[in-house]
Parts: C-alpha cells; structure tokens; sequence
C-alpha cells in the first residue's frame, strides 16, 4: 500500500470518528486500491461499519463526509455502510464484505 491510501484512509477515518464520535466501530479500504490492482483512475472502496445501524440521516451524513474526501484529493469514493448487527445477517455475509473485512486495510 503506498502512503497516499493510508493518507487517506487515515484522513477519511479521522473525519468520521469527529462526525461520528463513538458510533464508528471501523473503516475499512478495500478493492483494487489494495490489491495493487489498481488504475490511475480507479476509485476508493470504503466499508464504514457502525455500532449502531445507519438511520438516513447518518447515511447522508457519511455520504457528505465521503464527497469531502473526494474533493480534498480529487478521488472518486464507493462507500458501503453497514452496521454491526448487520454483519451477521445475510446482507452482512455478501462476498464483498466479507473480502473488505478479511482482506482489506483496516483504519
């Protein structure tokens, strides 16, 4: 992983626990970004996970706080957010997030 996906995972993760204060449990990357896969154009992959499951407010909010990084690094961001509770249902156990949690760069 080269020092901008950490930069800005790290810098994704920071501006999430500010908005989100305890409610983030973990923020993952993953996708071609971290399997050296990746294009010069290929976008970010993110996988929020919350204590609690987003109501719609907290998804907009993410999804704002997601357009803030993709401005500040001129970066195209795929978010997914799931809650904890989810994890262990059938949404949860989808391919994709299973390969983002086991596979992925954790913040």
């Amino acid at each position: 992983m080269n020092i901008n996906n950490r930069e800005i995972l790290n810098d994704f993760n920071q501006l999430l626990r500010l908005h989100l204060s305890d409610n983030l449990k973990d923020l993952v990357l993953f996708g071609s970004r971290t399997t050296g896969k990746a294009k010069k154009d290929s976008d970010y992959d993110f996988l929020v996970i919350l204590k609690q499951k987003a109501d719609w407010k907290t998804e907009r909010e993410i999804s704002d706080l997601s357009y803030e990084i993709e401005l500040k690094y001129n970066i195209i961001t795929d978010t997914h957010v799931l809650g904890e509770s989810e994890l262990s249902t059938l949404r949860g156990k989808q391919p994709i997030y299973v390969n983002a949690i086991e596979r992925g760069i954790h913040a």
